[in-house]
């Protein structure tokens, strides 16, 4: 998928043969981040981060997680809802060799531009989580790799109009990795505490962490700035590091507006609030 590869020539065979317009290496400086380990019910899951200065149309990204015999598991792939409802989202994975390979593609068939990944150069866009089962002892070892059949390379895929002609563009983003599972084993939190959301500013979606050092039950508040109560997430935990996602929605399910919020948490006497923004 890079050049002469199935993404790109999916994404842009009606382009390229209605027009003749040629790929072309954009020389900006994406960046496709790994961050944001989070461990839930034996699971670590890690957060799949774009930070792009064009908008994007496809990605081609190939991932090696550890070597033959180390003892990691990728137990499955969950596409963001930014992307969930693109025309193809597709992750193949091989837990002998370590490798995952996810290919998505905004549209098939046509160049809808507000089907493609807007910029997000300060945070980035989430569009996807790994789901990982460690074992004790391993250390993260993630990486990018290149094939040569089928082709594949890290690589972002544009649409853009030049001189009233459309042509497909690629890059070839810088890889970040800032993921720690400290042990496969659950290292409890030693006190309560709230994270500030990430990304942010963020669109549509951003996350954050409640940590309990014991079961508790918690309740989750989100306010708008005139105070009024916007989304709720209430329930009981086990002690550990708990994620939690707000995808800009209030209680009801309608998407609310730009603007900052604040999010306040309670469980077992802890209260602490923080703000975020929502652009869009």
């Amino acid at each position: 998928m890079r050049k002469v590869s199935l993404i790109c020539l999916t994404l842009a065979a009606g382009i390229l043969l209605a027009t003749g317009a040629v790929a072309r290496d954009t020389g900006s400086q994406d960046v496709l981040r790994l961050s944001d380990a989070v461990l839930e019910d034996g699971e670590w899951k890690v957060a799949v981060h774009v930070l792009n200065e064009q908008e994007l149309a496809g990605m081609d990204i190939p991932i090696r997680f550890g070597r033959q015999g180390d003892a990691i598991e990728l137990i499955r792939v969950d596409f963001a809802d930014r992307v969930v409802d693109w025309d193809f989202t597709y992750a193949q994975t091989d837990n002998e060799a370590k490798t995952v390979i996810l290919g998505l593609i905004s549209e098939i068939v046509g160049t809808r531009a507000s089907a493609d990944l807007k910029v997000a150069v300060h945070g980035g866009t989430q569009v996807a989580t790994l789901v990982f089962r460690v074992g004790d002892g391993y250390q993260p070892e993630f990486e990018t790799f290149t094939t040569k059949s089928p082709g594949h390379a890290l690589t972002f895929i544009y649409t853009r109009y030049e001189n009233g002609k459309p042509y497909v563009g690629e890059t070839s983003p810088e890889f970040e990795v800032d993921v720690d599972f400290k042990s496969g084993a659950a290292t409890l939190p030693k006190e309560y505490a709230l994270s500030q959301n990430f990304p942010n500013p963020f669109n549509p979606s951003t996350s954050f962490t409640l940590s309990l050092p014991e079961a508790s039950d918690y309740s989750i508040r989100i306010f708008n700035v005139a105070g009024q109560l916007v989304k709720s997430f209430d329930g009981h935990a086990e002690a550990g590091v708990h994620k939690v996602v707000w995808h800009g929605t209030n209680n009801q399910g309608s998407h609310v507006a730009s603007g900052a919020y604040f999010y306040r948490a309670e469980a077992g006497g802890f209260t602490e609030t923080r703000k975020m923004m929502l652009l869009k």
